[in-house]
Order: structure tokens, then sequence, then C-alpha cells
């Protein structure tokens, strides 16, 4: 039962930061706003799949040769998913998530995967938990990423927004969890 409602209580977290995410990067109402033409997913795999607003087929962003928009930040700022087109950001600053003094005894251990935003000035912005073994493991691990720099991702040499994926691990046997983006 424990492990259930933990598992709801993700997800609905998950779920919250989705919906905060969508609301985010909802385009504002202006001419001259830019605007997102692609929606996004993750794949079990942790592979981002894009389409083209209005279309049905799913790609690989990796795969695509232009550069792939998935959102506005603070309503101006585009979003890019990695693609041949668009650098990935690249970490200046990683620090480990605190293993939850809560979980300590209980045996539980586990991984989690997160989503965030990098912004044009390299900070993080709306990391999101995807999946983990509980809510003191999400929270730890948003806690750590919140602290994370980055060299902003680029287009023609230029910084802009872009998604990461993170996987976070909480092992009591290695020590400290780490934390790495992938």
């Amino acid at each position: 039962m424990q492990i259930i409602t933990a598992s709801r209580l993700g997800i609905c977290f998950a779920l919250g930061c989705a919906v905060l995410l969508c609301t985010e990067a909802r385009p504002q109402p202006s001419s001259s706003a830019p605007t997102a033409d692609f929606e996004v997913k993750i794949t079990s795999s942790k592979e981002w799949l894009v389409r083209r607003k209005g279309t049905q087929r799913w790609t690989e962003s990796s795969k695509l040769s232009d550069p792939v928009a998935v959102g506005l930040l603070d309503g101006t700022s585009l979003i890019y998913v990695e693609s041949k087109a668009v650098k990935p950001p690249k970490a200046k600053h990683i620090e480990s998530a605190q293993f939850p003094e809560s979980e300590r005894n209980s045996g539980n251990e586990g991984r989690a995967f997160l989503h965030a935003v990098v912004d044009h000035k390299g900070n993080v912005r709306m990391p999101t938990v995807d999946s983990s073994p509980g809510p003191a493991f999400a929270n730890a691990a948003i806690d750590a990423v919140k602290k994370w720099t980055f060299e902003p991702a680029k287009l023609n040499g230029e910084p802009v927004a872009s998604l990461i994926k993170i996987e976070m691990d909480f092992t009591l046997m290695s020590g400290m969890p780490r934390g790495r983006r992938n």
C-alpha cells in the first residue's frame, strides 16, 4: 500500500510539473512572438521523440538536421531539444543529491529520471521528475538539480534554452548519489 501511495504521489507530482511546463511553454498571444512547432515526449529508453504539431509521426530528435523548438520559456525564448542543429548544453557544476535521511533505514534505493530546461544563461529551470523510487528521492533530486549550472546549448553559435534529460542514482553502497545528464 505504501508503494502504491508513493507511486501515485510521484505520478501526481510529475503530472503537475508537466502541466506547469505546458503552461509556461504555451505561446503568448502576439503577432511577433516566436512559436514552437513541435510536440515532445520521452520514451522508455529515455530518447526525445518529437512531431510537428498537427501530424501523427514521432521521430527521435537526435536524427533531425533542423532545430526543433518544443516550447517557450517565459513566453519569449524558444526551448529546443537536441538535434544535429542544436549543440547540447555542457555541465559546468553538478552537485550530488543527498540520500534522503528518511530512506536510510528503509532499504529503498533506485534511480530518479528527470527533465529540465537549461536557459540561455545556463541556469536550470523547471526541473520535473519523470520517475523515482519515491517522493523523498524526487525531492532530493530536484533540490540537487536546481544547483546545477551549464554552458548553454548553442544554435548557430548563439546560446539557446534547451530541454535536457537527467538520471540520478540513489544507492547506499556507493556512497553519495550521482547525477548525470543524458
